[in-house]
């Protein structure tokens, strides 16, 4: 079937607006299967915003755009988590929307679009990490203005007639635009723009264009981003900095793995729906054909984009030491978003219309591979156990901190307003106001260690929840050191109960 001339741009735009609307109503659908926001870290950023609002100030300084971004859904909404997922779904159609504008032809966007409308991918990324979606949304900007604007369908860009100096500033200019925005967006996607234009620069170098790439005013370019963006991170806290390095700590390990098998068989087989697993096989194959491109055929190599092609590979770096909550998880969620903009400057027009029905067919059933119940934290639980904990403690027994594992501290502040955070406290605090929730542990256990003159301070909860104070649950961890009780120790160690201070590098983003 053949493509209809889409070339007029406004009847294109319609269809990317579209293509958009689906989108976002989709993964909005797909959050509105809980009452409670989506996601591990979705209550952090509600803390963030509630204060936003109610104080005019962050509960936690940091300079990132998607408070203010989300501070627009709230003014709509007037309601914290309808915001959040409103947000969270207007991002996942406006990165549609740029998989149907970014690619060489309108069909190999009709395709990429569709792809993104059907991305089970997407809708979990969306519920889990917003802010790192409006990264990539932000980077995927940054490669449109890379590529010097729309490549029209005869593979020639609108400013490469001569490469006239307007023509050139004006994708510089927007380039360094981007650059900053992306800066403000996320740390990791900013990495990322940086990464892409250094790669795209050495590629035009490898095929003889130096000259036309490192005149003077790349190097202004180049110098006066560099310097900007030293100024900004000096003074705004929670962007990029030299410190986030120690963050590094851990990440790497002397044994590889495979990050798509070890998403798999550490989130579990009955999390990843048939479609999600389809969409994982799916952009393996597309890596390893554009891989084999790359080496081996130069006419398809002459259609790929390298650059993006070579940070997916690093994305896909094996020494990475697999974690929940290290750089390869994200590495990994971020990988099958960006693998088919490698193909984004191919012509492809054979079969796009069945595939576009083919894929929006799916999609009215792989939205729902976002199962809030499997990939969630238990928030009904979490909700009934702040209850009993704002009971328990009567007005004089009022915490000043409550330490409790991420998702259960960020959902309690939210709630309560009284503070709580899965970190030992670094500064002092009275030891009758600083008190833990903690799990993981047999009660009579937990009461023993403690000692029966503060045995009656031990407060069970619901769904294995303890409510005690700070001071008895380092007594009890001491006592059990002395008998040696491994399981005991093992459990008041595990990620479920908080036994860290917080790190130099993450005080220096609160400040």
């Amino acid at each position: 079937m053949q493509i209809p001339d889409f070339q007029k741009p406004f009847f294109g735009v319609l269809i990317g607006l579209a293509l958009a609307l689906a989108s976002a109503g989709l993964r909005y659908a797909a959050f509105t299967q809980s009452e409670f926001a989506t996601g591990w870290d979705s209550y952090f950023y509600l803390v963030q915003l509630k204060s936003i609002v109610e104080t005019g100030r962050m509960h936690s300084p940091e300079g990132s755009l998607i408070y203010p971004f989300l501070r627009v859904f709230y003014w709509i909404t007037q309601d914290y988590v309808s915001a959040l997922k409103w947000g969270t779904a207007f991002l996942c159609g406006v990165w549609t929307f740029l998989m149907y504008g970014i690619p060489r032809t309108r069909s190999m966007g009709l395709l990429l679009a569709s792809w993104s409308i059907f991305s089970p991918q997407l809708t979990y990324f969306g519920a889990q990490y917003p802010k790192n979606l409006l990264g990539i949304v932000l980077f995927a900007t940054f490669l449109y203005a890379a590529d010097g604007g729309r490549v029209t369908a005869d593979g020639l860009r609108p400013t490469a007639n001569g490469g006239r100096l307007g023509a050139g500033l004006y994708w510089y200019g927007l380039m360094g635009v981007l650059l900053l925005v992306n800066y403000f967006g996320h740390r990791m996607t900013f990495g990322l723009c940086v990464l892409y234009g250094v790669l795209q620069l050495l590629w035009h170098i490898q095929k003889s264009t130096l000259r036309g790439l490192l005149n003077w005013r790349q190097w202004v370019f180049a110098g006066v981003c560099v310097m900007v963006l030293l100024v900004v991170s000096r003074f705004v806290p929670g962007l990029a900095h030299y410190t986030d390095l120690q963050r590094l700590q851990g990440t790497f390990s002397m044994w590889p793995q495979f990050a798509p098998w070890s998403f798999v068989t550490t989130f579990g087989l009955e999390k990843v729906s048939s479609f999600w697993m389809f969409e994982l096989v799916v952009v393996l194959l597309l890596l390893v054909t554009a891989l084999y491109g790359w080496l081996w055929n130069k006419p398809f190599r002459d259609s790929l984009d390298i650059p993006s092609l070579l940070v997916c590979l690093l994305l896909l770096f094996p020494f990475l030491t697999w974690s929940y909550v290290g750089l390869s998880w994200r590495f990994f969620l971020i990988l099958v978003l960006l693998v088919p903009l490698v193909f984004r400057k191919m012509v492809f027009r054979r079969g796009v219309w069945a595939i576009l029905i083919a894929m929006a067919a799916s999609a009215e059933f792989s939205w729902k591979s976002y199962n809030p119940i499997l990939q969630d934290p238990n928030y009904a639980l979490m909700a009934f156990i702040t209850q009993r904990v704002d009971a328990r403690t009567a007005d004089s027994l009022k915490p000043e901190l409550v330490i409790a594992h991420n998702a259960l501290a960020e959902y309690y502040t939210f709630t309560t307003g009284f503070d709580a955070m899965p970190w030992i406290p670094e500064y002092t605090i009275d030891s009758t106001r600083l008190w833990r929730i903690a799990t993981g542990v047999r009660l009579e256990t937990l009461q023993y260690y403690v000692g029966e003159k503060h045995r009656g301070m031990v407060f069970p909860l619901d769904g294995g929840y303890v409510l005690l104070r700070e001071s008895d649950w380092q007594t009890a961890i001491i006592r059990a050191q002395k008998e040696d009780d491994q399981v005991f120790i093992n459990a008041a160690n595990s990620w479920r109960n908080p036994h860290k201070m917080r790190p130099g590098w993450l005080l220096r983003r609160k400040q």
